[in-house]
């Protein structure tokens, strides 16, 4: 018999994740930072991007937009490399999202956006 994994999306796991945490998004996007060089400087630490990717970011996404990667990126691929989520295989996978350099890659980067609904391109 086959086995069937169980797969949960990025924007599920964060559903359930702020719904356990008892936070509204809005509410942890305000208390985040707002100033966009903070933001793109924390970006650029855990994404492997130029420079200027990330400065067609900070123009093409809002800081919230922004914050709202950085959270993701942190909760499910920093803190939990296992790229699992409450026994979930979590999509996009850990190993399409994060380089071998501990980084999430560019591709990595825009899966995370589309999974999110956040899908401007950031190059070409």
């Amino acid at each position: 018999m086959e086995r069937v994994r169980r797969v949960i999306t990025l924007k599920e796991a964060l559903r359930d994740f702020l719904r356990d945490a008892g936070l509204s998004l809005s509410d942890l996007l305000s208390a985040m930072d707002d100033d966009p060089r903070g933001i793109i400087e924390s970006l650029l630490m855990r994404v492997d991007i130029s420079e200027e990717e990330a400065a067609k970011l900070e123009t093409l996404l809002t800081p919230d937009q922004l914050n709202l990667l950085i959270l993701v990126l942190h909760v499910f691929y920093y803190a939990n490399p296992s790229g699992y989520y409450k026994g979930y295989l979590l999509y996009p996978p850990y190993e399409r999202v994060v380089g071998l350099n501990g980084k999430v890659t560019r591709e990595g980067l825009i899966l995370v956006m589309k999974s999110l609904g956040i899908a401007p391109g950031i190059g070409g």
